[in-house]
């Protein structure tokens, strides 16, 4: 569990140089950084790379924002830009992870839609296992990237574009709203003003319409008002810096656009039923004690 003030960034993991030092794309295994991690991965962020991750052996748990999420192989993860995530995995456990420049993502229309900036798994748990083309794809970028990585990035980044596909036909992303743009555009707007206490008239200005027509909007492809919707966003970052940093309540109340910190742990309360002290060590507990029942390794 990080202690320290801030969640760490990096490009891969441990690295912190400048994205051109790795180039557009970077593959490797989980376990080529074994004498760096020793399996388990602190919690930390990538502002500049996505990454394709597929399990092929072994088990462990994800602790991605604030949900622990056990898995066995095969599993496939899809992490975006700026996702608070570690894990914990079992010897014997490996997987290929595929780095991405942001960038070579956003170019095609196709990665701007919202499946591909949220969090995808495929663990045959709450959605399906990766199928076998998943599997073959990654092996196939992978082993194109160890023939030459300084030729490898147009086959790499068409391979991602076919692996992301299968994905999110996979998974059906469980929720039609996904794919409608006026989902995007509500949460990109959130996403920017969250902590600058917008009213709903704010939001509705810049987004062309009247306050009626974005709630009814926000409803129709979020399936919430939009303060629900802000209330939302609030709750998960308060989350995220009390797990992930030792901010104390005060600043984090701050820093989420609710300066009250006697408001905030009413809101904190209403959302979750326990006050963020309580909340924050109930983490704290969990994470420093992790199920030992994973399940034995398995292998593609």
């Amino acid at each position: 569990m990080l202690r320290n003030t801030d969640v760490p960034t990096y490009l891969t993991y441990g690295r912190t140089a400048k994205t051109d030092d790795i180039g557009s794309v970077h593959i490797e295994k989980v376990m080529d950084r074994r004498s760096l991690h020793n399996g388990h991965v602190a919690a930390h962020q990538h502002t500049q790379l996505v990454q394709l991750c597929q399990w092929t052996s072994g088990g462990g748990t994800y602790a991605i924002d604030d949900r622990i999420i056990p898995f066995t192989a095969p599993t496939f993860v899809f992490m975006p830009t700026q996702v608070v995530h570690g894990f914990d995995v079992l010897d014997g456990s490996d997987a290929i992870v595929i780095s991405l420049k942001d960038a070579e993502m956003t170019t095609s229309s196709f990665f701007r839609s919202p499946p591909y900036r949220d969090t995808l798994i495929l663990n045959g748990s709450e959605s399906p296992r990766p199928s076998p083309l998943i599997t073959t794809l990654m092996e196939a970028g992978y082993d194109r990237y160890r023939q030459n990585p300084a030729t490898a990035e147009g086959v790499v980044c068409g391979l991602a574009n076919a692996i992301l596909a299968e994905a999110a036909t996979l998974a059906r992303m469980q929720d039609s709203k996904a794919t409608r743009p006026a989902d995007h555009r509500i949460a990109d707007l959130i996403e920017m003003h969250f902590r600058d206490s917008w009213s709903v008239s704010e939001y509705a200005r810049q987004l062309g319409c009247t306050p009626y027509q974005l709630n009814a909007m926000a409803r129709t492809t979020c399936g919430h008002s939009l303060k629900r919707l802000i209330s939302d966003r609030r709750l998960l970052e308060s989350k995220r810096l009390l797990a992930f940093t030792i901010r104390p309540i005060e600043t984090i109340a701050a820093e989420i656009g609710l300066p009250d910190p006697a408001y905030f742990s009413r809101f904190f309360h209403r959302l979750t039923g326990l006050s963020p002290r309580d909340w924050r060590r109930q983490w704290l507990e969990k994470t420093a004690h992790p199920s030992t029942d994973a399940p034995p390794n398995t292998f593609l």
